[in-house]
């Protein structure tokens, strides 16, 4: 929003597309490429066209080339450009790094690079053609194996640890939903790991029963709240909602009695 202000308070100084084209070159040349980005489509776009115009929509492609060599020497990196072992760490009298470290600092590598890569986008996101191939290719980096494993570990570590907790607190329905939410991050190793424990924990009807209506009675209880408040609003509305709780929650639940209560005292 910041850089959409900017640009709108330099275009409204710049009468004419000479001068907002000198603004553009300006904000490129205090690092602003966003703000720039911007001026050189406004300028580019003026009418009638003159030296202006054309020298605008020459910079807006350069602009898109430089975007994309950066974009490229990301890539690079993410390849393996530079090696995670050094060959003095090879050589080391005490053998080289252990695995563990060695996957710290592919993660630590991968976690950079996107980094810098939803930087990259964020700066070049105005810029025609340019802005929605980063974009582009961002997503289907990120979808690699390799690259989505690192990406999704943080996530899927912290569910399976919020699972694991859930059972110790003797609440294997909760820990059944978690472990499925947290098996759709694989290929990352937790997630893998919860899928894996979800899987034994399908083979048990009684877990099954019970996380099924441990669903059913959290869904019951978000309607039951939204019942509430448009009861006196909407009133019909509610009764409704009220309607599919008693469809849908065990009868032996508290959320049951009070839905069925609310529709009696309705009617």
């Amino acid at each position: 929003m910041a850089a959409e202000a900017r640009q709108r308070y330099l275009s409204q100084k710049a009468a004419t597309a000479a001068a907002r084209l000198e603004a553009a070159e300006r904000a490129y040349q205090e690092g602003d490429i966003k703000v720039a980005s911007m001026l050189y489509i406004r300028t580019a776009l003026s009418r009638p066209k003159n030296a202006a115009t054309d020298q605008a929509k020459q910079r807006l492609t350069q602009l898109a080339e430089e975007a994309r060599q950066k974009l490229k020497a990301i890539d690079e990196k993410l390849a393996g450009s530079e090696s995670l072992l050094s060959p003095s760490e090879a050589l080391a009298p005490g053998g080289p790094p252990s695995p563990e470290k060695l996957a710290a600092r592919l993660a630590d590598r991968v976690a950079a690079a996107f980094d810098e890569y939803k930087e990259l986008s964020r700066t070049y996101d105005k810029v025609p053609k340019a802005g929605s191939e980063i974009k582009t290719h961002i997503a289907k980096q990120r979808r690699q194996p390799h690259f989505a494993a690192v990406l999704n570990e943080p996530e899927a570590k912290a569910l399976v640890q919020l699972a694991q907790q859930h059972e110790q607190e003797d609440s294997p329905c909760c820990a059944y939903w978690v472990y499925q939410q947290a098996a759709k991050l694989a290929p990352a190793p937790s997630a893998l790991q919860a899928a894996a424990r979800f899987d034994q924990m399908q083979q048990d009807p009684r877990i099954v029963a019970a996380a099924e209506r441990c669903r059913k009675l959290q869904e019951c209880h978000k309607l039951y709240k939204r019942a509430e408040m448009l009861f006196k609003a909407k009133p019909v509305r509610a009764l409704e909602l009220f309607g599919e709780i008693v469809d849908r929650a065990p009868q032996d639940s508290e959320v049951y009695r009070a839905a069925h209560e609310q529709i009696a005292g309705i009617r």
